[in-house]
């Protein structure tokens, strides 16, 4: 990757040996931890590949991949790595960005670039808090449109409840009707005779 900028690979590995050894160095408390954002991650590379890639440059601690929902679980549509010294973070950050992918040439992402962003004052913990609250809005949408479902359903049953009690009780009224008529002779109205009172 580094003969990718146009330099000697002779002084690359000799720069990114003395920058591994200054991040040795530092006792385990001094170093702080440096996160870089993908903001896409080539077309088939996984979490392990990705650690394997970055893992040349420095020590890597953490790696989330965020997967792709429409196109499946194996594809990652942006991620972040963190590295365990900040500096290599940075220097990761500036010296891979806007370079090739590489690979082989039949690869899918061989002409792909990496975009990658240092991101200062940005701990993992940020990162956790941001996809836990994701997924509760996500958890928090799932049960509204349930019970949103739900109250159609039932709305839906109820409305298909009145129209059988209105059509049978229409049915029964036109069976009485229809039986009163069969049944009983059709009844003389009763003539009432008037008697001319006194006068």
């Amino acid at each position: 990757m580094a003969n990718s900028e146009g330099g000697s690979s002779c002084e690359d590995s000799d720069v990114d040996s003395r920058l591994q050894d200054l991040d040795m160095d530092l006792p385990e408390k001094k170093r702080k931890p440096g996160i870089i954002y993908l903001s896409s991650v080539p077309e088939g590379m996984n979490v392990s590949q990705t650690t394997s890639f970055f893992a040349q440059f420095g020590r890597v601690g953490r790696v989330f991949l965020q997967p792709d929902k429409k196109l499946g679980y194996r594809q990652f549509t942006e991620g972040w790595i963190e590295f365990l010294s900040k500096k290599v973070a940075k220097r990761v950050a500036e010296q891979i960005n806007n370079t090739p992918v590489g690979g082989k040439r039949r690869h899918k992402s061989y002409y792909t670039l990496w975009n990658i962003k240092y991101l200062p004052r940005f701990k993992w913990v940020h990162l956790t808090e941001r996809l836990a609250y994701e997924q509760a809005v996500k958890q928090q949408r799932m049960r509204t449109e349930i019970s949103q479902v739900k109250r159609e359903a039932e709305h839906f049953k109820e409305s298909v409840k009145q129209q059988k009690r209105k059509k049978r009780k229409r049915e029964t009224a036109e069976n009485e009707g229809a039986e009163e008529t069969a049944v009983t002779p059709a009844k003389k109205p009763f003539l009432f005779r008037q008697e001319e009172g006194v006068r």
